[in-house]
């Protein structure tokens, strides 16, 4: 009964190094391309407004996500 208890927890921590990694790529991506696109003027305000108002709720919902496998992993 305790080996699945190690083998879940062992898999948490690894979703939870998953997801500290994607969102440490997914802040510098998005900052690397909202910075890309302001300079070179390449696309329609619209279109720009568009894609960068998805970037917040993205960020907002993996950065909670995190908290909580966190939270859990310290409780286990």
């Amino acid at each position: 009964q305790r080996f699945p208890t190690e083998k879940a927890y062992f898999i948490a921590k690894e979703v939870a190094t998953t997801e500290r990694t994607y969102l440490k790529d997914l802040e510098v991506i998005t900052s690397w391309f909202q910075s890309a696109v302001s300079k070179e003027d390449c696309m329609p305000e619209s279109l720009k407004n568009l894609i960068f108002s998805n970037f917040e709720p993205l960020h907002k919902f993996h950065t909670g996500f995190l908290k909580e496998i966190e939270q859990r992993l310290a409780l286990w």
